[in-house]
């Protein structure tokens, strides 16, 4: 299940698992903001996605 973590300045990232949420997440955080969360953090925040992480491929 695809899963989305909405940062408080708007940024919004999506993953349809959590290692790679869990890295989206931490380098947004690390670069935009100077700070480290840990998975568990991202995890917790994480909601469920009901789009498709990689877009809308249909015709």
């Amino acid at each position: 299940m695809a899963k989305l973590l909405e940062c408080p300045c708007g940024t919004v990232v999506e993953s349809s698992t959590d290692d790679e949420l869990v890295a989206l997440a931490q380098t947004h955080a690390r670069t935009v903001h100077r700070m480290e969360i840990t998975r568990e953090q991202v995890l917790e925040m994480a909601q469920p996605s009901h789009g498709d992480p990689l877009g809308d491929h249909r015709d």
